[in-house]
């Protein structure tokens, strides 16, 4: 249709005229369209109400070029957004290093406890053996005198002590996770 032809005809109301719009696909609301003439004056609502058919196709490619960003403007936006999501990323792997640094320094609690709690079940076991073993020892020593009790009581912390020694002596072993 040339534009001649489209200047000549008329949409009877401003209804009309949005319907056809819409036809077209062009994304406006009957809001936007009757405050774009109102505000805008732009189509040009004459006074029998009527609207020009080619005002209104004006009016629709000018939706049209609004709607599509500038290409530039496209990229630039893209390229800012690869640069964030680069510094994000970037960020992470700097927090997840300090992390690992950090956590390198430490052991984690179930573990200490786990750890202490072997110790102490060994400490149990060693004292009570080597009380046992010693225990001939402990009565010599003792010699059934009770004024011999410092000397009991010498045999026994000799023999605290050697356990107290066998434990020190055992050394932790840890492997750490992905470790061979």
């Amino acid at each position: 249709m040339s534009s001649q032809a489209f200047q000549a005809e008329y949409f009877r109301s401003r209804k009309e005229a949005h319907d056809w719009l819409i036809e077209q696909r062009y994304a406006v609301s009957i809001g936007k369209f009757y405050q774009d003439i109102k505000e805008k004056g732009f189509p040009v609502l004459n006074p029998d109400k009527t609207v020009s058919k080619y005002q209104v196709a004006v009016y629709g490619k000018s939706l049209e070029n609004a709607q599509q960003p500038d290409p530039s403007a496209l990229e630039r936006l893209e390229a800012m957004h690869r640069k964030e999501r680069a510094e994000a990323e970037i960020a992470e792997m700097k927090a997840e290093r300090m992390r690992r640094e950090e956590d390198a320094e430490w052991l984690h609690s179930s573990l200490a406890w786990s750890v202490v709690a072997g110790l102490i079940g060994n400490l149990r076991d060693v004292v009570r053996r080597h009380l046992h073993d010693a225990q001939i020892d402990i009565a010599k020593a003792a010699g059934g005198d009770i004024a011999r009790a410092p000397e009991v009581y010498e045999a026994v912390d000799q023999v605290i002590s050697q356990a107290w020694n066998e434990v020190a002596g055992s050394e932790l072993q840890i492997q750490w996770e992905g470790e061979e």
